[in-house]
């Protein structure tokens, strides 16, 4: 595959050299720069995307090179290096307005997973009491009562994890379904 590219390459070459350098030598110059730049730029994302940094960077510039020149890159460096600066003034307005923010911000970082705390082991006796049922209560009464407490208990309605998470062990233990 890699051999047929060339060679349609090398033909399109062929065909510009016979043909359109005759005709416009400025514009034959025009097409390649902009076959290349685009051809250039092409290959610097798939190269960035296979992982290499380094060789994406400089066909990315040197495709920015040829599609604009160096008036081009040089008017993209002064937008570039204007951003970052407008970046830092406003990294410097936040801190002088907030000076602690940022310590704040990093402290709860990574908070890891907030998984609610396992309530543990529970009797049959327990689990009545946390649905609210008497003993020997149906299957029925057992799962309208939890659905009950969960409209209320449940983090998403104002109740805690914890007590969700003891509401669902008990309705777990009354129904035999231990995970």
């Amino acid at each position: 595959m890699t051999l047929l590219l060339a060679g349609f390459g090398l033909l399109l070459l062929w065909w510009l050299g016979r043909n359109a350098l005759r005709r416009s030598p400025a514009g034959a110059a025009r097409l390649l720069r902009r076959t290349g730049g685009t051809l250039a730029l092409a290959a610097a994302g798939l190269v960035l995307v296979r992982g290499r940094p380094e060789l994406g960077v400089i066909l990315l510039l040197a495709g920015l090179w040829l599609l604009e020149g160096e008036g081009g890159l040089r008017r993209r460096w002064r937008a570039l290096s204007d951003r970052v600066r407008g970046w830092t003034r406003l990294q410097a307005d936040l801190h002088r307005r907030n000076p602690g923010g940022r310590e704040h911000a990093e402290a709860d970082a990574d908070p890891g997973t907030r998984r609610p705390a396992d309530p543990g082991a529970m009797t049959q006796e327990q689990a009545y009491e946390v649905l609210g049922l008497e003993r020997g209560a149906s299957l029925e009464d057992v799962r309208l009562a939890h659905r009950t407490l969960m409209k209320r208990l449940h983090p998403d309605q104002g109740g805690t994890a914890e007590q969700a998470a003891r509401v669902n062990a008990a309705r777990d233990r009354l129904t035999n379904r231990h995970r």
